[in-house]
């Protein structure tokens, strides 16, 4: 998957629906990253599967392909909901996206604690909040735009990686819950962010 040609098709997305009609802070941007794990913590704590359908009489977990009318859920619709809205900041701020996550892939940055390899689901989520809570502190260091992007871009990587080595299909997840978002109305549910 290209995600430069991606987080722009997530902006534009968003800013179809509204999501960037008023200004939003740096802070408020950060926080609803920080939302998205935690509804995939809630997830796993509720032991429900990594993408399902609800249905009347419970859950129902389908070939996901089929049903792009209805909201995909689960823990990696969670996590593909936070990678969404990375991308989309990305797309906004018209960041090389592919480029990103490839450095951050490679680069050590002195403030990121060493990954911890083959750790619980719940771990991993601690770490990708103190990823994002890094580039937030990045930006109120005035560390440059460059810092922070590279933060956000390894919660990123390490979603993906985590998502590969647990068999999680992240790119579907991608892009279903993308074409879920195309169909929603307008500022959905009245949010005020």
């Amino acid at each position: 998957m290209r995600m430069n040609e991606f987080s722009q098709e997530v902006h534009q997305n968003a800013v179809a629906h509204g999501w960037w009609d008023a200004p939003r802070t740096f802070g408020e941007i950060i926080s609803l990253f920080h939302s998205e794990l935690s509804e995939a913590l809630e997830e796993l704590r509720a032991n429900r599967p990594m993408m399902y359908f609800v249905e009347t009489n419970g859950f129902v977990v389908t070939d996901m392909n089929e049903r792009k009318d209805e909201k995909p859920e689960g823990i990696a619709m969670e996590l593909a909901d936070c990678i969404i809205r990375v991308l989309d900041y990305f797309g906004k701020e018209e960041f090389d996206t592919d480029a990103l996550l490839l450095q951050a892939r490679t680069t050590i940055m002195c403030d990121v604690p060493c990954r911890i390899y083959n750790a619980p689901l719940g771990e991993c989520i601690a770490r990708w909040h103190l990823l994002l809570s890094l580039a937030y502190s990045c930006w109120c260091l005035a560390s440059g735009t460059y810092a922070v992007a590279l933060r956000m871009a390894r919660c990123v990587c390490e979603i993906q990686e985590w998502a590969e080595k647990n068999g999680v299909d992240m790119e579907m997840a991608l892009d279903i819950k993308h074409a879920y978002n195309k169909t929603r109305p307008y500022r959905h549910g009245g949010k005020a962010l």
